[in-house]
């Protein structure tokens, strides 16, 4: 049996399987390349945590809003430096610097500090509003006095033994005020005025009881 020669390839045929060569050889190199590699090219969770360099997430990288507290272990975090005494009162007799306690002689009620005692008599609402403000106090309304009257001695009624608040108008052109004691509250003749001196005489005289706001 006679055995046909095997012919070479012909140099037109050499040159084209080189030129295949080396053009899918530079496809792979090219993939390579810095920045070749985008999301087309990246399969779906394909880069896991292990991956990850440290420090390689940071807060250039990710976009501002879109972590919450879901994404972080709260167990693991510190306090806030401004908030290091967040979980206990420094000073419970200040706020903001200021005394947080009733002034010398006054009982907390109801958020509000009130003499334990009352003083005077005097007369007149206008000196028991006075002396009220000399102590850095006010005189109370009468609900606020009316509503503390199991708590402080208002007096019982006999006299003057009744106490002054800040409610005060005018009747028929005369002033009158509001006094409460231990029972009951009343509305007073304060003032009366001479229709021909014009002249103003002071009628009533009673004791009060002055009120303090606590934050000092």
């Amino acid at each position: 049996m006679k055995v046909g020669r095997i012919k070479r390839p012909r140099p037109a045929m050499v040159i084209a399987v080189i030129a295949l060569i080396v053009a899918l050889t530079g496809t792979a190199f090219a993939a390579l390349k810095p920045h070749s590699v985008g999301p087309r090219q990246l399969q779906s969770k394909s880069v896991t945590t292990a991956k990850l360099a440290n420090s390689a997430v940071n807060g250039a990288i990710v976009t501002r809003n879109t972590l919450t507290e879901r994404n972080f272990d709260l167990s693991q975090m510190g306090t806030v430096p401004a908030a290091v005494h967040a979980d206990r009162v420094t000073d419970s007799n200040a706020v903001n610097g200021h005394a947080a306690t009733c002034p010398q002689g006054a009982t907390l009620i109801r958020g509000l500090c009130f003499d334990s005692s009352s003083s005077g008599p005097v007369l007149g609402v206008k000196a028991a509003a006075d002396a009220c403000a000399a102590r850095g106090g006010r005189l109370p309304t009468a609900q606020q006095l009316f509503s503390v009257r199991n708590v402080i001695n208002l007096g019982d009624g006999n006299g003057s033994h009744s106490q002054f608040t800040d409610s005060y108008f005018y009747d028929d052109f005369e002033p009158f005020t509001v006094v409460v004691n231990a029972s009951d509250q009343t509305a007073v003749q304060n003032e009366k005025t001479n229709k021909i001196t014009k002249e103003v005489e002071i009628l009533a005289d009673y004791e009060y009881v002055c009120v303090y706001q606590l934050i000092r």
